[in-house]
């Protein structure tokens, strides 16, 4: 029994050394999903979704029906990959692949996401470079930007649990009020927001 504990603890101690990252944030061997069933979620997430509410699709894949990670996770994943560089859905991606199956998991969700808008891309490119008139192109853009807006709309509804009640009300207006009346620059409006909320946070802890 010691020996075979002294084993195991060995085999822990080697994998963080070689992975310490992925270890302290990928779920346990017996609670992560196959590669297969990550392959398609994931797929499924980049082949529709579209616009600026697209961690809505993530919530109802990954929360509602896989069930693999819970709100308060998720709203995690979603506060990371906004302050930190980088296009926030790919970072939101990869958070989320990264925390189910470690660095080939954050690798094939951020694959999944991107390959299938990035051939839709090339491929209306050649349409429109190749004759496709701009009768046709202009009311698909305006549409695709409605349902974007949308889109945007109902992912700030779904995610206002991450207000934490009534004390994160003021950082989200004032957050509103810098970024978009305001107009100032994002990096500007995290420098003044992040620490109001980590002051908040602390004092409502103590």
């Amino acid at each position: 029994m010691a020996e075979a504990k002294a084993s195991k603890g060995a085999g822990v101690l080697a994998q963080v050394r070689r992975e310490p990252y992925a270890f302290a944030m990928t779920r346990p061997a017996t609670e992560r999903p196959a590669f297969r069933s990550m392959l398609r979620s994931f797929g499924l997430i980049g082949a529709i979704s579209f616009g600026g509410g697209r961690a809505a699709y993530f919530q109802d894949e990954l929360v509602r029906r896989r069930g693999w990670i819970d709100d308060d996770e998720f709203l995690e994943a979603v506060a990371v990959s906004q302050v930190i560089p980088g296009p926030n859905i790919g970072n939101l991606a990869a958070y989320l692949g990264q925390r189910l199956r470690g660095v080939r998991g954050a690798a094939l969700a951020l694959a999944c996401l991107v390959t299938p808008g990035a051939t839709a891309i090339v491929a209306l490119a050649w349409l429109y470079f190749n004759g496709m008139p701009t009768s046709v192109t202009e009311p698909v853009g305006m549409g695709v930007a409605a349902a974007a807006a949308g889109l945007a709309a109902a992912a700030l509804v779904r995610l206002r649990g991450g207000l934490g009640g009534v004390p994160g009300v003021p950082v989200a207006v004032l957050t509103f009020v810098l970024f978009g009346p305001m107009g100032w620059p994002i990096y500007a409006v995290l420098a003044v927001c992040i620490p109001a909320s980590l002051a908040i946070t602390i004092a409502r802890r103590r």
